[in-house]
């Protein structure tokens, strides 16, 4: 079985970066990054754990 971990951090207008909510689910953390777009950051990105324990960047959203 394959355990994924998902990171969901925003930014700021000031650039400065948040851990929102951790989860092993894709599709719920593109949700909640969307989520926090819609409130008002000017960015969330979505972070995949690797086996290695760096972060990787899987999505990126921003106010279109």
């Amino acid at each position: 079985m394959n355990w994924e971990l998902y990171e969901v951090w925003t930014e700021d207008d000031a650039g400065q970066e948040e851990l929102i909510e951790t989860t092993n689910s894709r599709k719920q953390a593109f949700e909640i990054a969307q989520t926090q777009v819609n409130l008002g950051y000017i960015a969330s990105i979505v972070y995949l754990e690797n086996e290695e324990g760096d972060l990787e960047k899987v999505k990126r959203f921003e106010h279109s």
